[in-house]
């Protein structure tokens, strides 16, 4: 009989007992995969599950809310991850790999809870490509699976940066771009679909935008209010989450810094809320690594007075 090398029973013996360190995925059942929800004070969202010691970052539920999708950043790489709720009860997280190749980056999940717009670095041909540039794409989930993504078009995606859409109920799209002719360094556009197409984008304006970065916007369903994240003045880290509120004439409300008890003077970014209304969702990197964390919906709720 052969004896077997010490190095490989050494490796062998390491296998093994990674193998039973392993643990069993919990059972999670109930809303919010069962996590105990938070009053006004930000906690991490699912930690050991969702929130882990590798960088997460946009985070969309369906729209019944049975299925949660995220994702996270392996070697400065996007991946995303989805999990399902099959008779009360969560499945374990799943690569989406049938976007890999396109480099699905930042997204949200619109209204319908079918349909998610993410950002691609994935250069399309007859647009081209300057810098950093990134475009909008859309891809929806079926009965059996994701479809295969599209790029949402002219007039919205251009050579230039554009990125984190945002879908209102009526389709009307929010995201930033870092084209010619805004007032700062990226800038928050709207685009109306009309009649089954998007329009020329808008400038959302100067009492939204500054001369620095404004970007990762989410739109409220009813476009009510918007959440967004800037690098402007006064802030207390390197970007911070603001709220402004639609006025009864249409125009914006001055943006509201949400606060130290969310912002911090690191990075906050990648707003999003749970579709039931209830739950503010968002990235920070407070602790190092970028977490997801989530908070009670009274937080925004609170702030509208002083937009006022």
């Amino acid at each position: 009989m052969k004896r077997v090398p010490i190095v490989l029973c050494l490796y062998l013996s390491m296998i093994s007992v990674a193998f039973s360190q392993q643990k069993e995925f919990p059972k999670l059942a109930g809303p919010y995969l069962g996590q105990t929800p938070p009053g006004l004070k930000p906690e991490l969202f699912a930690p050991g599950i969702i929130t882990t010691d590798i960088s997460e970052g946009c985070s969309g539920w369906g729209n019944d809310m049975e299925y949660f999708i995220f994702q996270r950043w392996i070697d400065r790489k996007p991946e995303l991850y989805v999990m399902d709720q099959v008779n009360g009860v969560w499945g374990e997280p799943e690569r989406l790999t049938s976007l890999d190749k396109y480099q699905a980056g930042d997204f949200t999940i619109a209204p319908d809870g079918k349909t998610m717009v993410f950002a691609s670095g994935i250069i399309i041909e007859e647009i081209g490509s300057e810098a950093e540039g990134a475009n909008i794409w859309m891809v929806k989930k079926t009965a059996t699976g994701w479809t295969e993504p599209k790029p949402i078009g002219a007039p919205i995606n251009t050579k230039y940066h554009d990125s984190y859409p945002s879908m209102a109920a009526n389709r009307n799209l929010y995201f930033f771009s870092r084209k010619p002719g805004g007032f700062g360094l990226s800038d928050i556009y709207m685009s109306e679909f009309v009649d089954g197409k998007y329009q020329t984008p808008v400038n959302l304006g100067k009492n939204l935008n500054t001369v620095a970065h404004e970007w990762d916007t989410y739109i409220a369903p009813d476009e009510s209010y918007m959440i967004y994240c800037s690098m402007m003045p006064g802030g207390l880290g390197d970007d911070d989450l603001y709220v402004t509120f639609r006025n009864d004439d249409g125009s914006w409300s001055k943006p509201v810094h949400m606060g130290n008890e969310i912002n911090s003077e690191k990075s906050e970014n990648r707003p999003y809320v749970s579709p039931d209304g209830k739950y503010f969702f968002y990235t920070s990197s407070i602790r190092g690594n970028r977490d997801i964390y989530w908070v009670d919906m009274e937080v925004v709720e609170a702030l509208k007075l002083s937009s006022r």
